[in-house]
């Protein structure tokens, strides 16, 4: 498998430009190099003596995002891999990586046939979604939409965690559930800093004056 030869195919697809008007720019491509990271790192913990699929693997996450928008994007996604791939890898190999991209978004389907490799890629998709990069998201989204500082508070605080729990429902390993509780506690802890400090008040307030009197003695 020419791995070297796929990324430069996965960055002329997707370095250079975005999903969305409002995404940075290459945000598919930089993400399927995330997302591959994950699964392996996943893998290594989950399955530490099956190594066998780590270039299939590796290949789908570069590459399950490669067809835009929601409508049908895995099956049109699998169908253009397939294309791409052609030369860069054996044809079993293509079969593998575009089966795994062509249900990759089927996390509440009935999953008793999916592999153990479908299944790391959803996980690891789906977690790159959260934390961090969800404060990222959420900002440039509300702003690109013209929404209030209030309108944003009260979707962070009050609506984005009922979105976020019917997505934890939809991963398949513990380990994956506990990475995903951990950027949630994250999400929360910024939310109410955020909420505090946008309304003009100080976060911490009275352990910091405290701290200030301490220092005065």
């Amino acid at each position: 498998m020419e791995l070297e030869k796929i990324k430069r195919i996965a960055f002329e697809q997707m370095g250079e430009r975005s999903s969305h008007p409002w995404k940075e720019k290459g945000n598919k491509y930089y993400h399927g190099e995330r997302v591959a990271k994950l699964a392996l790192t996943l893998r290594k913990a989950l399955f530490p003596d099956d190594d066998s699929y780590d270039m299939i693997l590796t290949v789908a996450a570069w590459l399950h995002d490669i067809e835009n928008g929601s409508e049908n994007h895995c099956e049109r996604g699998a169908v253009k891999a397939r294309k791409l791939l052609e030369g860069c890898c054996t044809p079993d190999e293509i079969d593998e990586i575009c089966a795994i991209i062509a249900v990759h978004d089927k996390r509440w389907d009935d999953k008793s046939g999916f592999s153990n490799a479908l299944k790391i890629l959803q996980d690891a998709d789906l977690l790159d979604h959260f934390g961090t990069y969800d404060v990222l998201m959420n900002f440039l989204y509300m702003v690109s939409h013209g929404c209030t500082l209030a309108e944003q508070i009260d979707y962070m605080l009050n609506l984005r965690p009922i979105d976020a729990e019917h997505f934890r429902s939809g991963l398949n390993f513990e380990l994956s559930r506990i990475i995903f509780d951990e950027k949630e506690r994250f999400m929360k802890a910024f939310c109410e800093r955020f909420a505090i400090e946008a309304s003009g008040e100080i976060f911490d307030y009275d352990a910091l004056l405290k701290e200030y009197r301490q220092k005065e003695v």
